[in-house]
């Protein structure tokens, strides 16, 4: 396979560093890292940078950091998708005059990088070349995780924020999830409605051994499950041997982050989108279908 001669990795969390650390080897001959937490290192990686405060403000850093990639000329970045990184990916995006492409699920080389993401929803592919440096902010579980090694004298970035003051740093609170490499998942979607049946549906999960997902609207309008757990074309991608959608209508910006190879659909609505997408479908209220089902399950 050819490779390009140099790329940069950039993000914060071990999983993310230790997949695009994996991808990035794929392309390159020699992949650089910057881990905006604490230092991690992975088989494949050639030179690690830190932040010399990894508790401070991304934004200190940025300067440093577009600074240190634009000096190497890497011909790929690969950037975690996460918010400090897509604030990287733009700024460094800008530093090559070049724009960041997002959401990839698919990455070649032919001599230039050409990417491939959803368009409209999941009803198109758009492709994308890259003319010189390709930035490219990766989803989660588009590689395989290359094996963790010691981080061994890493560089330490000082902070060039001019007119920014790190003030404070408060800890968002976060359920751990690993969706995309979850064999079940349980997902609701508005149909759940509240906290109650919401609760059914994580009993059903239990019992299943399930990881618990959600659509975009359950997550970030109606606040009932963490962001990191919304399924979809701008969320997680899964591919699970068991995907449970409970109230969910089956909207395409849904159902293209969803491979699975058993769909087992529960919604009132018997109109619902969701019911051309699965292998068995149950027409009812999550209130009166769970309840049942999770009774049978535990027999």
């Amino acid at each position: 396979m050819e490779k390009c001669k140099s790329s940069f990795v950039v993000a914060a969390g071990k999983g993310a560093i230790l997949e695009l650390a994996a991808g990035a080897a794929q392309f390159a001959e020699k992949v650089s890292l910057v881990a905006l937490a604490a230092p991690v290192s992975a088989q494949g990686i050639d030179a690690v940078y830190t932040l010399e405060d990894p508790n401070a403000s991304v934004a200190l850093y940025a300067k440093a950091i577009v600074k240190l990639i634009c000096e190497q000329k890497p011909e790929l970045v690969l950037v975690e998708q996460s918010r400090n990184g897509r604030l990287l990916a733009g700024l460094i995006a800008a530093a090559f005059g070049t724009s960041v492409q997002t959401d990839v699920s698919e990455i070649e080389y032919d001599g230039a990088f050409v990417t491939k993401r959803a368009g409209y929803g999941g009803l198109a592919v758009k492709v994308e070349r890259s003319a010189e440096t390709a930035v490219i902010c990766v989803s989660s579980g588009s590689f395989p995780a290359a094996g963790e090694v010691p981080c061994e004298a890493p560089v330490v970035l000082k902070a060039e924020g001019e007119g920014i003051t790190f003030v404070e740093k408060k800890e968002k609170l976060q359920q751990r999830t690993n969706l995309s490499a979850a064999r079940r998942v349980v997902c609701v979607g508005r149909g759940i409605g509240d906290e109650e049946k919401l609760a059914l549906a994580e009993e059903l999960a239990g019992v299943i051994e399930a990881e618990m997902g959600c659509t975009r609207p359950v997550a970030e309008e109606d606040h009932l499950m963490p962001t990191n757990r919304y399924i979809g074309v701008s969320g997680v991608s899964v591919k699970p041997e068991l995907y449970v959608a409970v109230g969910v209508s089956g909207q395409v910006q849904h159902t293209s982050g969803v491979s699975a190879t058993r769909v087992i659909a529960i919604n009132k609505d018997e109109h619902a989108p969701i019911f051309s997408e699965c292998d068995f479908g149950v027409v009812g209220e999550a209130k009166d279908v769970l309840p049942k089902l999770i009774a049978l399950l535990k027999d």
